[in-house]
């Protein structure tokens, strides 16, 4: 690569869709080693912010275990637990049920963990890096089908911008700040931006070009379902 064409501004225009942006990086030497290093930086500031978040947020709040034990002081003081008491084996599966419930839940409904918050620094990045890869190939194919003129490498290098709305991702921990959704709209409108750039087709063309690989997720998880479902199907007639 004889020169960097990656930039903190070229980034927010991206970002903001300025159309130049996305040509800039098509037009690069190299453009998928620049959008490998976007997208690894990416991965790494969002997680970096999402642990600060996830810290500043745990140090503020009683622990999980304390917050456990009190709660299982109140059932051991409410009437029902009387009755629960005299049968030991059932008390026995409600306490296993109980720890099994601790380790999965908070989590699942965003507890702060700085220990899984630093593995994402691993594991967003990487993520991140396979998410476009899969994404990029299908439509560098999409597009080709429907006569774009563009290369994988320019097709995966500028898609790699599409991915710039996730920096907003790493200000979650920001108190009353609601992302949602939005950033699954705002990616798709880049995603369109940088095929529309790299292959010249029609909007109409383009539009859809960005719509396919989705099509494809949706047959696979359907075919996949399909095959979990006569699997599971098999299994019980075997009973």
């Amino acid at each position: 690569m004889g020169h960097r064409t990656l930039s903190l501004g070229l980034v927010l225009r991206a970002l903001f869709l300025d159309s130049d942006a996305y040509d800039q990086v098509r037009d690069d030497d190299n453009p998928f080693v620049e959008g490998s290093f976007l997208l690894v930086m990416i991965g790494v500031i969002t997680a970096l912010l999402n642990l600060i978040g996830q810290t500043v947020a745990w140090a503020g709040m009683p622990q999980m275990a304390a917050i456990k034990e009190t709660i299982w002081q109140a059932y051991q003081r409410a009437p029902w637990w009387a009755e629960l008491a005299a049968l030991p084996d059932v008390v026995e599966q409600f306490k296993r049920w109980w720890d099994v419930g601790w380790q999965v839940f908070p989590p699942l409904f965003g507890a702060p963990d700085p220990t899984r918050a630093a593995l994402n620094i691993i594991l967003w990045p990487l993520g991140l890096v396979l998410s476009w890869l899969f994404y990029g190939l299908l439509a560098h194919l999409s597009a080709r089908l429907l006569g774009g003129s563009g290369s994988l490498n320019q097709t995966l290098g500028t898609l790699a911008l599409a991915f710039t709305p996730l920096l907003f991702r790493g200000l979650g921990f920001v108190p009353y700040l609601v992302i949602g959704g939005v950033l699954n709209t705002w990616q798709l409108i880049c995603r369109y931006k940088a095929i529309h750039s790299v292959h010249g087709l029609t909007w109409g063309r383009a539009f859809w070009a960005t719509l396919l690989p989705y099509a494809v997720y949706l047959l696979a998880w359907l075919v996949l379902g399909g095959l979990f479902a006569a699997a599971t199907a098999m299994l019980s007639a075997g009973r």
